[in-house]
């Protein structure tokens, strides 16, 4: 059964998936790092190998805590994912307007929003993870055409940013590959090895 087992770890392996974390520059974390009065833009270049896409991806924010607010005591954080070809952080004057900064700044066919998170009060500390669902990771590959995409930061209010993080995983474009080949080969050595030990007891008991 070894030659099955062999073959098993194979199909298992074949087209492994590769996870990645890029870190946020350091503009984008420490004290009063997100300010009301301004948008950011962070480019993140990902260049993907032949025939690879992204099969998962996620967007963690630890330690946020909200420092200013304006009269209504609260705060709001809104991210977004942005097809741009502009690297490293950008950072646009919005002067603490209400609402995304973003969605009136790109055409709905270039944004799709991750969410916003709401702070109720000055003090409040929050750390949360944004895990990209479907059409997100879909529109994620497809603002990837030029190997760049951005994310966009819009703080209502004023932010302590301890971290953000972006993760993603690479896995080979779903198609009849060589893990898939693998597999059949070894349910076919599987069904093999069966026959040949009835065979063999077969020919014990005789």
């Amino acid at each position: 059964m070894k030659k099955i087992s062999i073959i098993c770890v194979l199909a298992a392996t074949c087209g492994l998936a590769n996870a990645i974390t890029v870190n946020a520059p350091s503009s984008l974390t420490g004290v009063n790092a997100l300010s009301g009065e301004s948008a950011y833009a962070w480019g993140i270049p990902i260049s993907l190998a032949s025939g690879q896409s992204i099969s998962a991806a996620s967007l963690v924010f630890n330690n946020v805590t909200l420092t200013a607010a304006n009269s209504s005591g609260h705060g709001l954080l809104y991210s977004d994912l942005l097809k741009s070809s502009l690297t490293g952080v950008h950072t646009y004057t919005d002067n603490d307007a209400s609402g995304d900064y973003f969605t009136g700044a790109y055409s709905s066919a270039n944004l799709v929003s991750l969410g916003s998170k709401y702070f109720a009060s000055v003090g409040t500390t929050l750390s949360w993870t944004v895990t990209f669902n479907s059409a997100q990771l879909q529109a994620l590959n497809q603002f990837l055409v030029n190997g760049i995409f951005d994310l966009g930061f819009d703080p209502d209010c004023h932010y302590t940013v301890g971290s953000i993080c972006f993760n993603y995983t690479t896995t080979p474009v779903s198609t009849p590959d060589t893990a898939t080949t693998v597999y059949l080969l070894g349910l076919g050595l599987l069904a093999v090895e069966v026959a040949r030990r009835k065979f063999v007891l077969a020919q014990v008991r005789k």
